[in-house]
């Protein structure tokens, strides 16, 4: 994980692995606004796979642009992203959504929790519990509900979003020579 008080130098790949890794979390946000109102059925046309696969974009962004000094944690966060996406991608029909958004929001809730733990971001260790009761709720088919979990969690990682943002790049790099391989 970043240590704020150590400045690396970054090369280009550095800096755009950043700026991915930021998006990602960007279109995330945004991504379960979309989820959330089109599974809610406040939309009035049926945008559930377009989300989905900007999900699944967002997700990929992130997990594979992921600066975690631990391997372990690292590979758990990351294969939970493609398990998800493939999972994703073999529902043509979307019966089993909470299956394969469940592997994606490990992913994020694994973000989540790696920058409480780097940076102070007020809710953050919210977003776990609220991405793991919004699967539960979809398993149970009350989308409704889920869909209102999905709202606050979007809220905290937009904002979340907004902060890193904020930040200079070398915060989410940390001292290279500390990274597993």
């Amino acid at each position: 994980m970043a240590n704020p008080e150590y400045q690396e130098t970054l090369d280009t790949l550095d800096k755009l692995s950043v700026c991915l890794y930021r998006t990602g979390i960007s279109v995330f946000s945004l991504a379960l606004i979309g989820l959330a109102t089109t599974l809610s059925g406040l939309v009035p046309i049926d945008w559930l796979p377009i989300t989905l696969l900007v999900t699944c974009v967002a997700t990929a962004m992130s997990a594979a642009n992921l600066h975690v000094y631990n391997k372990l944690v690292r590979t758990i966060i990351v294969w939970a992203a493609w398990i998800g996406i493939l999972l994703m991608l073999s529902d043509g029909q979307q019966s089993h959504i909470w299956l394969s958004l469940g592997f994606l929001f490990i992913t994020f809730s694994g973000i989540a929790l790696k920058e409480s733990f780097c940076f102070k971001v007020m809710g953050l260790k919210l977003v776990p519990l609220l991405l793991a009761s919004t699967v539960l709720l979809l398993w149970l088919d009350l989308t409704l509900y889920a869909a209102i979990l999905m709202m606050v969690a979007s809220l905290i990682i937009g904002y979340l979003s907004y902060q890193k943002w904020r930040m200079p790049l070398h915060f989410d790099i940390g001292i290279k020579a500390n990274y597993e391989v």
